[in-house]
């Protein structure tokens, strides 16, 4: 009887993934709702099996004790398309923060017909979490285990992440890892990337094939939307293991991105860039945003200009409301998570929540909490 509740259990999960065309499977999805645990699969498929690197790159990961699979769901596999949005989410934690919640369902309420998939490296997750189960009830959300081996399998990045050599760069193994693996899901799959500290503010852009820039000699890769097989993403993914320095902070990430762009289009696409701060670029059929529409606030060396981002009493929430064009707000996690803010001010950051997240700002106020 428990077998077959299971085999019923994993095809409602398979059937409750919004039907898209062009379905490639990429990971192990996590259904948050009913399962507290998800069991990994290694790279021959072996039940039980557990991917060595896990420990490497999560060396806080404790393996599900026998007595609780009862609670685990067998490994069902989720589809990635290119009309999806997703996230990563590699610091190998069992749930989201606030912040990563709140990008997440803002991406999910500006496009309530696109699948929306956050792959987390950690193979279980906390499914009692109140963040998780708030994201678990929006209809097209889905969580889903990243399997590096599974993205990693085509050379030569198979080869770079058998010999474990993200593990170079100790203190940014993640980054390091989620840089290449949004590179190599794009090349693959296609669809859209956002960092988990991007809020989308807006529907993002009808066109396929775009980035933005960061400022005029670097494009982010903090927003990606290409096409399966595009040159772009395969010219990034070959140029990886060569170009990977151990020492560097974004040698795989904008600083790759930045040239393999300029190689394709030296006149279009110029370092530093020849157009001005609000023009749009082209190489091919890939646009270049400005940053204001991807990146409105940027912290480069004006660090006051991220920390408007927080202030309160001053009314620059409603003002940045008002005066917006952006599709999106990028809150630079790395340099701003110790910041929070009151969702009874009026600091932009609360404005732009209570717009584009709504249901997680409802539970942050329940439990009387920052952002």
């Amino acid at each position: 009887a428990a077998t077959l509740i299971l085999i019923a259990l994993i095809t409602t999960l398979l059937y409750d993934i919004p039907k898209v065309k062009h379905k490639h499977v990429i990971a192990v999805a996590i259904n948050t709702q009913h399962h507290q645990h998800t069991q990994a699969t290694n790279h021959t498929g072996e039940e039980g099996g557990r991917d060595v690197w896990v420990p490497h790159l999560c060396p806080h990961y404790k393996v599900i004790r026998r007595d609780e699979r009862s609670t685990s769901l067998k490994p069902t596999q989720a589809t990635l398309s290119q009309d999806a949005i997703f996230f990563i989410q590699t610091s190998c934690h069992t749930a989201l923060t606030r912040r990563e919640a709140c990008a997440v369902e803002s991406a999910a309420h500006h496009h309530p017909h696109r699948p929306i998939f956050v792959f987390m490296t950690y193979p279980a997750i906390n499914h009692t979490h109140p963040l998780i189960q708030v994201l678990s009830r929006l209809s097209n959300v889905r969580l889903a285990w990243l399997n590096l081996d599974q993205v990693f399998a085509d050379e030569p990045l198979r080869t770079w992440h058998r010999e474990r050599l993200w593990m170079m760069n100790e203190n940014r193994m993640s980054t390091v890892v989620s840089d290449a693996a949004r590179v190599e899901l794009l090349r693959r799959y296609g669809g859209t990337y956002l960092d988990l500290d991007a809020l989308t503010l807006r529907p993002l852009p009808n066109t396929t094939n775009y980035l933005a820039r960061i400022h005029d000699r670097l494009v982010s890769n903090a927003i990606i939307s290409v096409t399966s097989g595009h040159p772009l993403m395969k010219m990034v993914a070959d140029n990886i293991p060569s170009v990977f320095d151990a020492t560097s902070c974004c040698s795989i990430g904008p600083e790759l991105i930045t040239r393999q762009l300029h190689r394709l289009c030296p006149d279009n696409v110029t370092i530093p860039a020849s157009v001005g701060p609000n023009e749009t670029e082209t190489c091919g059929d890939v646009t270049i945003w400005p940053s204001k529409m991807f990146i409105p606030i940027h912290y480069g060396y004006l660090r006051h200009q991220l920390q408007s981002m927080f202030r309160e009493g001053e009314g620059l929430g409603p003002t940045f409301i008002r005066n917006t064009e952006a599709f999106s707000l990028h809150l630079f996690n790395s340099v701003s998570h110790r910041r929070s803010v009151s969702l009874d001010e009026d600091s932009i950051l609360k404005e732009v929540a209570i717009r584009n997240c709504p249901r997680i700002v409802e539970l942050l106020r329940k439990y009387r909490t920052h952002l």
